[in-house]
Formats: C-alpha cells, sequence, structure tokens
C-alpha cells in the first residue's frame, strides 16, 4: 500500500484536474459525493490511454490510516471508473485513493536478490501490479449530498454519457477559440 498523507504535496485533487501517470496518461476526477447516510464516498475517475489490464483500488482514511476501506467498482465504460469508497469514519478528513493496474501474468522474484541474509537460492511468484497513481480527498472540499446515494447502472450509465458529453464540448470551445 502506497497511501501516505504526510508525502501529499496537498490533500485535494480538485475535479477534472488531470493528474499524470507514467502508465496511463493523466487520471481524472470527474465527479466526487460523499453521502453521510451511508458513510460513503462515491468518485467517478476517468483514465487516458487504459490498456486492457484490469485496475484495483486501495483506500484509507486519515482519521483511521492503518485500516483500508473497502472499495466498489459500480461501473466502467470505455476509461470511466464509478467507485464507491464505504466505511468512512464520519470525521474521515481525508481519503487517500490508490490505483494500480493489474496484470494476469505473475511475475517470478528471485529472493535472493531481495534479501541478502539468505542462504537458500529460492524464487517466489507474486502478483504483479503497478502504482497508477495516487488520489487524495479532503472532506471539507467534497460534495456532500442526502440519501445513500444508491443507483441504478442505467444511473451510472447516463452519468458517464453526461460527463462525456461536457468533454467534448470543452474540447470544441477550445479547438473553436485556437482556430480563431
Amino acid at each position: 500500500m502506497n497511501l501516505s498523507f504526510t508525502s501529499a504535496k496537498k490533500l485535494t485533487i480538485n475535479l477534472y484536474e488531470a493528474v499524470s501517470s507514467n502508465i496511463t496518461g493523466t487520471v481524472t476526477i470527474e465527479n466526487r459525493v460523499y453521502h453521510a447516510a451511508n458513510s460513503s464516498l462515491d468518485m467517478v475517475i476517468k483514465m487516458d490511454q487504459t490498456d486492457e489490464e484490469e485496475v484495483s483500488f486501495v483506500a484509507q482514511e486519515k482519521a483511521n490510516p492503518n485500516i483500508k476501506l473497502p472499495v466498489h467498482l459500480l461501473y466502467e465504460d470505455d476509461g470511466y471508473y464509478v467507485v464507491r469508497i464505504s466505511d468512512l469514519s464520519p470525521n474521515w478528513e481525508a481519503l487517500a485513493f490508490d490505483l494500480y493496474q493489474e496484470n494476469e501474468e505473475k511475475e517470478t522474484v528471485n529472493v535472493d536478490d531481495v534479501t541478502s541474509d539468505s542462504k537458500t537460492d529460492s524464487t517466489e511468484e507474486i502478483d504483479a501490479h503497478a502504482l497508477i497513481t495516487t488520489l487524495y480527498s479532503d472532506q471539507r472540499k467534497t460534495k456532500s449530498e442526502e440519501g445513500k446515494g444508491i443507483k441504478t447502472k442505467q444511473d451510472y450509465v447516463l452519468l458517464v454519457n453526461d460527463l462525456e458529453k461536457d468533454f467534448v464540448k470543452e474540447k470544441m470551445k477550445t479547438m473553436k477559440r485556437q482556430l480563431r
């Protein structure tokens, strides 16, 4: 787990702020809503240049940094990921959210190369995964909504479609300005 609040330059990644990654190009939080009624946070994350590799998530709150919070992938489509982080404390303060690219192949590591005090030659298979980036959310700067935020798959499809439309509209405006 790479989550660290002390090494973070800032504890909030703003909506639509592109965070660069060596693996996927950029990662952007398109939407973020806290639901106090069920202690959960919903986020829509957009990743450019996604491969066919699986993506996994790890979340941790500042209030309880030793506990990994449950993360549920609610919807995924063409680089958009709708996730729900559950079991947040009422005063979670800040959230660190790691995104990993999961490789299907296992990587064989020579344990002797890692531990110099070993006398036997042994290898171990480990899951190969690479950190894409860590995103941070500050509770004070996160939009809150009443209710439990429970939606259907169709609601998530419409939400992602609306975000894609907004993105295309902004891109068209930018292109028009550049052509003038």
